[in-house]
């Protein structure tokens, strides 16, 4: 009786403290429950921004059939997601015209030339081309004298009388032989008394020669008269008064016969120059 009494004594001690710690733990589990709601909301809400801001792949909170709260497996982001997750920098360079990605072109390696030369080669000309010509070698100093010489020379025709007269002094000119030509005769100027025999003149008595080519023509015959009678080539020669006379033969036409005695004769051919001198001015000359 006393045993039992005691169990039943004891029992009642024990049971109120039992029960006591039942309650603290429900009390403890519902607010963990409570806490790791409001951690789930919160990671909930933070997680897609943090993604964004700094490019993570945090999982997302998902609820099970049993009402577990539990982490979704990670999964690789789709492009979307992985532009979402860019920093803003990179995607104002994306999105901005300079920033923006070019296609590229497939790289194709350059075509090489039969002779291994690169495309380079083509554009660089060839040494063939700036060298001498191997047929002709390179211009001699002769050859750039004479090429000098005739620029000099045509350059220079523009200021002599009738092409090849230099004007020395007032009214005084030498011709490429050494020939002068000076104030003189009827005329006042020895060369216009030698225009006098470029032109017949029928009414003239006697004979009149009449050098072909004008006056141009007339003075390049007399250079040449000149030039053979200093060698002495068929030349006959004589000296009158201080004046030296040459006939000259220059084994071609000349010019003509004119005047009335050429008129008569139907203007023969003339082949010998006559040239009358005074020193190495010229005082007259004229076909024959």
């Amino acid at each position: 009786m006393n045993e039992s009494s005691g169990r039943d004594e004891h029992h009642r001690e024990s049971s109120p403290a039992r029960q006591g710690g039942k309650r603290g733990l429900g009390t403890k589990s519902k607010l963990g429950g409570i806490a790791v709601v409001i951690l789930a909301a919160v990671y909930s809400f933070a997680a897609p921004s943090l993604n964004a801001r700094f490019g993570w792949n945090l999982p997302q909170i998902k609820t099970d059939s049993s009402g577990n709260v539990r982490l979704a497996d990670a999964k690789t982001p789709s492009p979307a997601e992985h532009k979402v997750g860019q920093s803003k920098t990179d995607r104002q360079k994306q999105d901005s015209p300079s920033g923006a990605r070019q296609p590229t072109a497939p790289t194709t390696k350059p075509e090489k030339s039969e002779t291994g030369a690169g495309p380079l080669a083509r554009r660089m000309p060839s040494s063939s081309s700036t060298a001498s010509d191997p047929a002709r070698g390179p211009p001699t100093t002769e050859s750039a004298n004479a090429e000098t010489s005739a620029a000099a020379a045509s350059e220079s025709t523009d200021d002599l009388l009738y092409g090849m007269l230099r004007e020395v002094s007032r009214d005084r000119f030498i011709s490429p032989a050494g020939l002068q030509y000076t104030p003189g005769s009827a005329e006042g100027h020895r060369l216009e008394h030698l225009r006098r025999h470029t032109k017949d003149d029928p009414s003239r008595p006697g004979s009149h020669g009449v050098f072909d080519g004008d006056m141009e023509g007339a003075l390049k015959t007399i250079d040449r008269a000149y030039d053979r009678a200093q060698k002495g080539q068929r030349t006959t020669k004589k000296v009158d008064d201080g004046r030296t006379v040459y006939t000259v033969d220059m084994g071609q036409r000349v010019g003509f016969v004119g005047g009335r005695d050429g008129g008569r004769k139907r203007h023969p051919m003339a082949r010998r120059v006559v040239l009358v001198l005074e020193g190495n001015r010229v005082i007259t000359a004229y076909p024959k």
